[in-house]
């Protein structure tokens, strides 16, 4: 009786080379577009991360404390993306900015195309190209450049090498090197370096249930054990390989990217939320009909990483990207198989339909985008707000968005001392601006800290002034600097009481952030040269 596998009946005629290469050209063009966005370096990661990767290139150290704060300098934590850092800051010391933000392009596509090439061993390119342009907005969900990206691309590097290795076009000794060297890289680049073993682990199954060679299994189980040794090298050890599961312990800060689709999605209208609950429904429900009609084995191996990744998604929306990179050749294998069960007669006419109709989501998307003043290149209030699939939004671009360092600017040229007293949302930014100088008082790691310090002092001293004057007695703030912007419940309310305070001068604003002075002796001067006017500043109802 013959083995189950996963495959497809490939055409007599296969699809040219050259036309598939068009279709490379036109889904790259579209997925880098959709990907470059300029940077809000104000609340971004990424100044901290070019930070990190300057302390350990300067001075041959990896940070394993809260080293940039000063309110628990000691406190240890895992730096599990220090390699990721490296990168960003050589990048960034090369190329600038911009080139920071090519380069980021380049590796969130890199990855689509490495799910993409893989995906052309179960399904026509032209069905690649249908599903990879429509999972293009959700790859684009999260576009800040952040080592999460990283992890996406090295998702892409397992699932290729480990498609070839399945079908034997790879030999086991360089899936063993190669796969031990990702993994390696992975490991200290991003905390998702767990992916590997899990993506491994769905080809040991799909291995033992589908055609059971022992040689094979037995590869497999080898290879795990190298992912495991190669895990083990990094600057933590066991505790870094142990990182992505004791990460939580110490976690007591809530932040958007850990949040589920339902809890984003009620408080904000963004469309890729409905778009990823639409798709997961449509691929899983294709999946559950195959399932009835008995074909589990010939879709577990990308059922597994669907699942996983659609798992990862819901409950935390960072994870949409990876689930947009499994949908690829899930998507497309789907397709085929009903196509080629259902409509056989008709196959060459529907997938060239499919792929011409993802070309016209591509072409049209160019032409449905901002139009802008090009002499104040902002959008001109008579353009709507360009189409779902349309690649180009107000926010295209590479490196950071105008005037992102004013205020940076602002308290270096001044000479402002600290110490400073600033919100969760700037911490990176300051990082980068400061170090050296000045520390922070939180930055954007909720593991860095502990839950107490967020529970008993961050927020409390936010919604009390009764305990704002009490941590501000301990460490004697000279400069309150914030993002102006932040959502929390107590970010507004502090910043409205502190505009009522005597001792304190609001003395910068910009559309980001805000910065107070204390009234002393040393700022004396700054104070008469920049104090804002109360009446500058209202409440805004909602």
């Amino acid at each position: 009786m013959a083995k189950s596998k996963l495959t497809v009946v490939r055409d007599e005629k296969p699809f040219p080379l050259w036309a598939k290469l068009i279709l490379v050209v036109l889904f790259v063009a579209y997925a880098s577009v959709f990907m470059a966005r300029q940077i809000n370096f104000v609340t971004a990661d990424l100044g901290r991360h070019i930070t990190n990767g300057k302390v350990t290139v300067e001075t041959g150290n990896i940070i394993s404390t809260n080293f940039y704060s000063y309110t628990e300098p000691d406190f240890p934590a895992i730096n599990h993306h220090w390699g990721s850092g490296v990168v960003f800051y050589l990048v960034h010391k090369a190329f600038g900015f911009q080139g920071l933000s090519v380069f980021y392009v380049f590796t969130v596509v890199g990855a689509a195309l490495l799910f993409g090439i893989a995906a052309l061993r179960f399904a026509d390119a032209r069905l690649v190209f249908f599903a990879a342009v429509l999972s293009v907005p959700l790859l684009a969900y999260r576009t800040e450049v952040r080592p999460e990206g990283i992890s996406l691309f090295f998702a892409g590097v397992f699932f290729y090498l480990l498609v070839l290795f399945r079908d034997n076009k790879l030999s086991f000794p360089f899936t063993i090197v190669l796969l031990g060297i990702a993994q390696l890289l992975w490991v200290n680049s991003h905390i998702f370096f767990f992916m590997g073993f899990m993506l491994t682990v769905f080809f040991l199954l799909e291995e033992f249930i589908t055609r059971n060679n022992k040689e094979k299994l037995k590869h497999y189980v080898i290879l795990l054990g190298v992912l495991v040794v190669a895990s083990l090298l990094n600057p933590f050890f066991i505790s870094g390989l142990l990182a992505p599961f004791t990460i939580f312990k110490e976690y007591g800060y809530m932040i958007a990217e850990n949040q589920s689709v339902l809890f984003m999605q009620e408080r904000f209208a963004n469309k890729e939320f409905t778009h990823f609950e639409i798709e997961a429904v449509i691929l899983l429900l294709l999946f559950a009909l195959l399932i009835i009609q008995k074909k589990v084995k010939q879709i577990l191996l990308l059922l597994l990483p669907l699942l996983a990744f659609g798992l990862l998604g819901f409950m935390a929306v960072r994870g949409i990207p990876l689930f947009a990179l499994a949908a690829i050749p899930a998507g497309a294998f789907l397709v085929q198989y009903l196509v080629e069960k259902y409509a056989a007669g008709a196959k060459k006419i529907i997938f060239t339909a499919l792929s011409v109709v993802a070309g016209l989501i591509v072409l049209t998307g160019f032409q449905s985008g901002y139009a802008t003043d090009k002499k104040n290149k902002k959008p001109r209030a008579e353009y709507k707000e360009p189409s779902y699939f349309a690649p180009i939004k107000y926010t295209t671009g590479t490196g950071l968005f105008a005037d992102m360092n004013l205020s940076a600017e602002f308290f270096k040229q001044n000479n402002i001392k600290g110490p400073v007293f600033n919100n969760y949302d700037i911490g990176g930014y300051l990082i980068y601006h400061l170090y050296g100088k000045e520390r922070v008082f939180v930055d954007n790691r909720p593991e860095a800290y502990s839950v107490d310090f967020f529970k008993k002092t961050y927020i409390p001293m936010q919604e009390k002034m009764e305990k704002f004057r009490e941590v501000e007695q301990q460490y004697n703030f000279n400069c309150i600097w914030f993002y102006r912007h932040d959502n929390t419940p107590w970010a507004q309310p502090f910043l409205l009481q502190l505009i009522e305070q005597p001792d304190y001068a609001p003395v910068f604003v910009d559309g980001l952030t805000i910065m107070f002075l204390k009234r002393n002796e040393q700022n004396a001067e700054l104070i008469k040269k920049f104090e804002l006017p109360k009446s500058m500043f209202r409440s805004v109802p909602g």
